[in-house]
């Protein structure tokens, strides 16, 4: 068995996981359950590691890139949300932080 990638969370470990199976590949997580009840512990033993048999090694690491790539690209382009000195300022009058959601989707029709 080879490691084909690594994740710092098993949640995003199991997305690649089910997307490597919808290709016929047998994919299984390594220390799983130990970064899941020690979290704080993934980026010193390296992760959530997803391995392959070895046969599977390297059509799994092209899927792994065409995959990572996607997820970069994503399906709209994200634009900054221009409200935020608005929240700053909501925040401070009201004495309570008020979320600051980072990003929307930006759709062209």
């Amino acid at each position: 068995m080879q490691t084909v990638a690594t994740f710092t969370t098993p949640e995003d470990a199991h997305l690649f996981r089910t997307f490597l199976g919808s290709h016929g590949i047998e994919a299984f997580l390594l220390d799983e359950h130990f970064i899941q009840s020690f979290w704080y512990y993934s980026n010193t033993l390296g992760g959530v590691r997803l391995a392959v048999q070895d046969e599977d090694l390297e059509h799994a690491a092209d899927i792994h890139q065409a995959y990572m790539d996607t997820l970069r690209k994503g399906p709209y382009p994200l634009q900054p949300v221009r409200a935020w000195p608005v929240v700053i300022l909501l925040s401070i009058l009201f004495s309570v932080p008020l979320p600051i959601f980072g990003r929307q989707p930006w759709r062209q029709d």
